[in-house]
């Protein structure tokens, strides 16, 4: 092409990762298989609050000298199901981000890396602001936390784990219908299936077992979307 550069879908293959990610205004973060941070661009280091001059490479969340470091865990757990996964995983974090330190919700999707053989390398991941217009079902005290929008078990179809979000609310099965516009007789059904799976008899039951498997913090997207603008 007279006057410009010929770019092409080999080409591709000659420009490095790094040189996207150093150029982009989103915070983009590369962490290993043990969830050591292998690399932040400006807008990351910016994002995270980190602070200037600190060596970061090689160190796990809980490590920083930072609001969000209390989410370790969560943040483990998010990198090991975004790793297993081609589609990756994706979650909402509320913490003090960005210079200023203000407490604000950001979304943030992981992916796996892989090498030339398909080995898992880590994972690279991205976070956006998170806008919304209610939220108000969804989050009733705004406060530091992780929500999972991927949910951490396969045991569950995705209706049933709509009804699970709300039935943990301890939301009575006639509003669960409404909400999800069902019929009572079919969601008092789904939840008889639901509690079979687990092996368990009551909502309590249902409420201990979203505890330990982490379902208390997953929000269904397809509810989320009713009431959620992404700013991209």
């Amino acid at each position: 092409m007279e006057g410009g550069v010929l770019f092409t879908n080999e080409s591709l293959t000659h420009i490095p990762l790094i040189s996207f990610l150093e150029s982009s205004s989103i915070p983009w973060l590369v962490k290993s298989t043990d969830s050591r941070f292998v690399y932040m661009n400006k807008a990351s280091e910016d994002f995270h609050n980190i602070p200037l001059a600190y060596d970061y490479e090689g160190r796990l969340d809980e490590e920083f000298p930072c609001p969000w470091s209390e989410f370790a865990p969560e943040f483990k757990a998010h990198d090991r199901k975004a790793e297993s996964t081609a589609s990756g995983a994706e979650i909402i974090v509320t913490s003090y981000y960005g210079r200023s330190s203000i407490l604000e919700p950001y979304y943030c999707h992981k992916f796996p890396i892989h090498n030339g053989e398909g080995q898992v390398l880590g994972n690279l991941s991205y976070s956006k602001k998170f806008s919304f217009v209610s939220i108000g079902d969804f989050f009733k005290n705004f406060k530091p936390s992780v929500i999972n929008l991927t949910p951490p078990t396969d045991v569950f179809t995705d209706k049933e784990l709509e009804i699970i979000f709300y039935a943990i609310q301890k939301l009575p099965s006639k509003e669960i219908a409404q909400r999800l516009t069902l019929s009572y007789r079919t969601v008092e059904n789904r939840l008889l299936k639901i509690y079979e799976k687990i092996g368990i008899n009551s909502q309590k039951g249902l409420i201990d077992y979203c505890h330990a498997e982490g379902l208390d913090n997953y929000v269904p997207k397809r509810l989320l979307k009713k009431g959620v603008n992404f700013c991209w």
